[in-house]
């Protein structure tokens, strides 16, 4: 297990990192998931994307030249050696059952060996990256991925974290569109249904109807999302999804957001930027409900975050992090909690983003640790006993929202048994939406 190595500033820093410490073994006691998850809380800002664009979806074409860059920070001031491997998952998420040697090529296990220290940030932190697949390591099978980061070996408690990847052989095309009119009426102007179509002769030869399957996200969510979507009927080089009610999906509001480039400026929604020997604070304004408002085109990053110092500073080693204070003002909610939701938390509807009433101040309260960059969030309502975030409650429900969607496609091969992601289309709803 990595031992904490943080340096000691004054009284204050020791607090916080006793704090961080206990956090972190907390942590490591949990099983690890196939989810975008940290269990080492010494690791910060965990970047997984296209390479050559930090907004790009983690996925790449099979058999292609395309790249994944991961990037992430550790608030230790020693380095290590990180090792990382991948993870053949179902469409489902489950570990498959395919032995390393069926999916990748090369070795199973990497180093993570790139790094630079901080400058003149406190705390400071040591900057990782990687770029694969690479030379070492490839893949030849397309499917769900998990990428794990581990030091030593990849027992639960030497996992600093996950993250999700998609490897695509486009077989398959997705026809798909979001009709002004609903099949259910009472949805009119609020939900956005898909009707769906697929295409492809040589998928449909074989049991389709019993093989192929779809998962649909909206944004970068997975609490919402979609999972095994079955064809109603077939047609000849077609599958159909026709359901009595549709494919529906809450029409959500455009996200809130602030912009953290930089601390020698307020932008807008940031009220103050306290700065200290201990680093710094950013307060944003008071956020407040507006399901009852009209609708506003705003335009955001769909739930990302862009992490980018201001102009002239290298983000990897000489951004800097604060935390950022949300206030929330509205009544206590009974038998339910409120969560911030966008990838600033990696879309983790967990304590981490949780937001707590104060009644000193009659409002909610949550904090983040986060790096200089810009951030779009919503506010999500968990009824106790759900995983289910609804997000209409607080940030209101508009046909017209700008939302980003995801379809994968899923073709389940019996020799050996895995699940192939045979199609892939990304589209925003104002791209496809009919009248």
């Amino acid at each position: 297990m990595k031992t904490n190595t943080f340096p000691h500033f004054n009284k204050t820093w020791i607090i916080i990192l006793i704090c961080t410490q206990l956090i972190s073994v907390s942590a490591r006691a949990q099983s690890v998931e196939n989810n975008d998850l940290v269990y080492d809380a010494n690791i910060q800002t965990v970047l997984l994307y296209a390479s050559g664009n930090q907004l790009q979806a983690p996925v790449i074409k099979l058999g292609s030249s395309d790249r994944l860059t991961l990037s992430f920070d550790d608030m230790s001031n020693q380095s290590f050696t990180f090792k990382y491997t991948l993870i053949h998952c179902t469409q489902d998420w489950q570990t498959s059952d395919l032995d390393p040697m069926y999916y990748l090529d090369g070795f199973f296990e990497g180093d993570i060996n790139n790094y630079s220290f901080s400058l003149n940030a406190i705390p400071p932190y040591i900057h990782y990256d990687l770029v694969f697949p690479n030379k070492d390591m490839r893949i030849k099978l397309s499917g769900n991925y998990i990428l794990k980061v581990y030091l030593d070996n990849t027992d639960d408690e030497n996992v600093l974290f996950t993250r999700r990847f998609y490897v695509v052989e486009p077989l398959a095309k997705i026809d798909v569109s979001i009709p002004y009119y609903p099949k259910d009426l009472n949805f009119v102007r609020k939900k956005q249904q898909l009707d769906l179509t697929l295409f492809g002769n040589d998928l449909f030869s074989s049991e389709p109807l019993q093989r192929i399957s779809v998962n649909i996200r909206q944004n970068g969510r997975y609490d919402n999302m979609k999972l095994g979507i079955k064809p109603t009927s077939i047609m000849v080089d077609q599958l159909n999804f026709d359901y009595t009610d549709g494919i529906v999906f809450d029409g959500g509001n455009q996200f809130r957001n602030f912009d953290m480039k930089s601390f020698y400026y307020q932008s807008m929604y940031i009220a103050e930027i306290i700065n200290d020997a201990n680093g710094y604070d950013v307060v944003l304004h008071t956020s407040t409900p507006r399901p009852n408002k009209p609708y506003s085109l705003i335009e955001d990053i769909n739930g990302r975050k862009l992490i980018q110092a201001r102009q002239g500073q290298n983000t990897s080693t000489e951004g800097e992090y604060a935390w950022v204070e949300f206030y929330l003002k509205m009544p206590r909610l009974k038998e339910a909690e409120i969560y911030l939701l966008g990838a600033l938390n990696d879309w983790q509807l967990d304590e981490k983003g949780k937001m707590v009433f104060d009644n000193r101040i009659n409002m909610y309260h949550g904090r983040l640790y986060l790096k200089q960059g810009y951030y779009d969030y919503l506010y999500a309502v968990v009824p106790n006993g759900e995983t289910t975030g609804d997000v209409t409650i607080i940030e209101g429900d508009h046909w017209e929202t700008k939302n980003q969607y995801t379809v994968y496609v899923y073709y389940r091969e019996k020799v050996p048994e895995y699940d192939r992601l045979v199609g892939y289309m990304q589209f925003n709803s104002f791209d496809v939406s009919t009248e």
